[in-house]
């Protein structure tokens, strides 16, 4: 069978083959890669244990490579990967799993590796346990058992289950059934879960009840009592924004009708957004009277000021790059500069010469060095590539680049490395060039962006649940459309937040926003006013072509290199300054938007704030309580199919 005729699912590495049939007896304690597959001219199913003694490096000339999502080296190991086409030659020694069931058709090569094949129809089930997954035969016995390397099989497991693949046991916490099904031809369909970023689903909501409402606005369940009504002494954020609700009631014939139910408008207190007007960059002469006869700074705030209002001019932006990004300290003297920047220097070429002296053999034996490596070098040929910075073959700056982020996998090896960091170093390398001070502005660089980086996506989910808060409060009209549209959960703004807005603009308009951005002013969160800007501009263009959320998405990703820098940010100032100005008149807590602005929040809007929350999640749980099993599985299809569209264009 040829190889085109195979496709990998889903991959998984770093596996350890545990427990096999006696013919693979030479393969236990063998590291190796579990996949997931599929037959596409047979629609048959299959996993495959296949014995790997290096990383493959994959290699792309595409400059505009597909990612958007927070991919470590953990979670890209053990995410699926959708429509690629992997090498399926099984060995001889597949035949040898017919004990579960398999009969003919398969690869051979006489030079294949050592591999553990079955097919996913003949396993009864499947069990995890910490570290371990084990496939059991239809008579109970344990065909396979299988070690992760990079923590628990939960990823592999749920993915199948959300699938559809297979059944949790109702009895054993962690086994789960085996069921074949016919997969949808629609990639847009499965593109969320290929992707494993579920647990931005389940976000925390501002208001439980009204969220569970129009999110189970298109399930044939008639879920609430029809005789029972919300408490009237508590009010939603959209009925306090005079906004409509939208609700759908089962009509007798169990055909869903759109029934729009009035709801008193209540006069909005937005204050007016001011006109802003940008100021001019910092100057050399500036900079200079800025310092004191040591060197030192005089006034940091005042200088950040200027920086904030105009940007930093071309012929002293690398200079003052080093002071945002924390290699030089402020108040240093020019000596105490000078110290520093040398002890940092050989601080950095400390770490780099760890990884220059791995063995081949501890490098064999390095798991997770090795694919961090192979990761590395696979980004770094595609990164910037269309700048004559980092243009041509053998350019000797790609190799910078490299050094840089293999040096980042020794200073932080917790974190290591991440698709998009290249990205965020790019620039900062053009600009400074010099290897251990790019490096240093990297780390500073990344304390800023760290959260966005987790492994379980908690930093990227509070702020897109924050620039979700901040649109519903200084545009109605766009946030009710998105949330008509089921929209409202932002993932069309993932890129923009997680390398903040590189793709979007050109190298000198990014550099010059980064640098705004780095003054921390007005806010620490001005990133998210940028996002509403931008979203503030294009409302016309959504609601007038009645976008859908495929459209949306679609359309953000083309706004890329086709937005105006300085037109975003005298915006998003004024949308700042409209924001900050309501709240101080606003005798509602708004704990939230003011975190978002950097308010400190006294005790008593804090416990407010609690008191709310507390009377939400007990009516949402009183409400969730009434579903039935069937009520469930409907809602988790709908979320499942809403999830899947909101990504499908996240690698365009």
């Amino acid at each position: 069978m040829d190889n085109e005729n195979v496709t990998e699912i889903f991959m998984q590495h770093g596996v350890t083959l545990k427990k096999a049939s006696a013919s693979h007896m030479s393969a236990l304690s063998t590291v190796g890669v579990l996949a997931f597959c599929k037959y596409q001219n047979r629609d048959l199913h299959f996993f495959e244990w296949k014995q790997t003694d290096m990383c493959e490096i994959l290699d792309t000339e595409s400059q505009d490579s597909g990612w958007s999502l927070v991919d470590t080296i953990e979670s890209t190991s053990s995410s699926p990967i959708p429509g690629i086409s992997g090498s399926a030659q099984k060995s001889s020694e597949a035949n040898d799993a017919t004990a579960a069931g398999q009969t003919e058709g398969f690869p051979t090569s006489k030079n294949a590796k050592p591999s553990v094949m079955v097919f996913f129809r003949d396993l009864l089930g499947i069990e995890y346990s910490k570290n371990e997954l084990r496939f059991f035969n239809p008579d109970y016995s344990v065909h396979s058992a299988y070690l992760f390397a990079h923590g628990s099989p939960y990823s592999f497991v749920d993915f199948l289950e959300r699938r559809r693949f297979i059944r949790k046991n109702s009895r054993r916490k962690h086994y789960y059934y085996c069921q074949e099904v016919a997969e949808t031809d629609d990639k847009l369909q499965r593109s969320f879960s290929e992707l494993n970023i579920e647990d931005i689903r389940n976000r925390p909501r501002a208001n439980p009840y009204f969220d569970f409402v129009s999110k189970l606005a298109s399930v044939h369940h008639q879920i609430l009592p029809l005789g029972r009504a919300a408490p009237e002494e508590r009010r939603s954020p959209q009925e306090e924004l005079g906004r409509d609700v939208v609700v759908k009631q089962p009509t007798s014939n169990g055909i869903d009708k759109m029934k729009k139910e009035e709801v008193r408008p209540v006069v909005s207190k937005l204050a007016p957004r001011p006109p802003v007007h940008r100021g001019q960059p910092l100057t050399a002469k500036q900079w200079a009277d800025l310092k004191a006869q040591d060197g030192s700074i005089t006034d940091p705030d005042l200088l950040k000021e200027i920086i904030f209002r105009g940007g930093i001019s071309d012929d002293i932006r690398a200079e003052l790059w080093k002071y945002l990004l924390g290699l030089d300290v402020w108040e240093h003297t020019t000596v105490q500069r000078d110290e520093r920047r040398a002890s940092k220097t050989q601080e950095y070429f400390q770490m780099k010469l760890q990884w220059l002296t791995i063995t081949p053999i501890q490098e064999h034996n390095f798991t997770g060095y090795r694919e961090r490596k192979c990761q590395i070098e696979k980004d770094v040929k595609r990164t910037d590539r269309t700048y004559e910075f980092f243009a041509g073959d053998d350019n000797p700056n790609l190799a910078k680049l490299q050094d840089i982020l293999m040096t980042y996998v020794m200073f932080n090896f917790d974190l290591g490395y991440v698709q998009g960091m290249s990205d965020l170093l790019a620039p900062i390398l053009s600009l400074v060039q010099n290897e251990a001070e790019s490096f240093w502005c990297f780390v500073g660089f990344m304390a800023k962006v760290f959260n966005n980086f987790d492994i379980d996506q908690k930093g990227m989910k509070q702020q897109l649940e924050h620039l979700r808060t901040l649109l519903a409060f200084v545009n109605e009209k766009l946030y009710n459309y998105l949330m008509e549209n089921q929209s409202e959960n932002m993932y069309f703004c993932f890129r923009w937040l997680l390398v903040w807005f590189k793709r979007e603009f050109s190298n000198i308009d990014i550099m010059h926003l980064w640098e705004i951005l780095w003054t921390g002013l007005p806010c620490p969160n001005f990133h998210l006013f940028i996002c509403v800007a931008i979203l503030d501009q294009e409302m016309d263009v959504f609601i007038n072509q009645e976008f859908t959320f495929t459209e949306i998405l679609k359309h953000v990703n083309e706004l890329s290199g086709n937005l105006n820098l300085l037109a975003i940010l005298e915006q998003a100032e004024s949308i700042y300054l409209q924001v900050k100005r309501s709240l101080e008149t606003s005798k509602e807590p708004h704990v939230e938007l003011r975190k978002m602005i950097g308010e400190e929040i006294s005790p008593g809007q804090q416990q407010q704030q609690q008191s709310g929350s507390d009377e939400d999640d007990d009516s949402y749980a009183a409400i969730v309580s009434e579903k039935s099993t069937e009520d469930q599985e409907a809602m988790q299809r709908k979320v499942d199919e809403a999830c899947d569209l909101s990504l499908s264009y996240a690698f365009f």
